[in-house]
């Protein structure tokens, strides 16, 4: 992440401009959150498998019910509603093949409203991030 300084010398800005321009816009949500990407190696868990999930459509409260458990499982990195032959993607991280069963078995078997689920083994991360390129015409908040 760039500090104040570089982003003045990237925008050609005081380094108070560009304080006050991203206040602003964390206060309008175009800054959700300021994260840092930790290696899961290096904390033990490298262990790392993205998830294709169905579940059966006709209950929201179902929906629901599941996408609240994801988000609050901390093994989830990511979780994404999407379209195709899956309904959610789901980012996973385990120390072990042991802990991955453990979460397969508590969120995904247990659960009689999951139709289908295929599972895929990260072998090598060839590139992680979450930055978003932003074309400064379309900033919603400039100045």
């Amino acid at each position: 992440m760039l500090g104040t300084d570089e982003l003045s010398n990237l925008c050609d800005a005081s380094p108070s401009t560009i304080l006050r321009r991203l206040k602003k816009m964390r206060k309008a949500g175009v800054i959700t959150s300021e994260v840092a990407l930790v290696d899961p190696k290096m904390v033990g868990r490298p262990l790392l498998f993205i998830l294709g999930v169905r579940l059966e459509r006709d209950d929201a409260d179902v929906a629901a019910d599941f996408t609240r458990k994801l988000k609050e499982n901390p093994a989830v990195m990511q979780c994404f509603l999407v379209t195709g032959a899956a309904d959610y993607i789901v980012h996973v991280s385990a120390k072990d093949m042991e802990e991955y069963e453990r979460f397969v078995q508590s969120m995904l078997i247990s659960n009689p409203h999951v139709t289908m689920t295929e599972t895929n083994v990260v072998i090598s991360p060839l590139k992680l991030g979450l930055s978003v390129p932003i074309d400064e015409e379309n900033l919603i908040i400039a100045n």
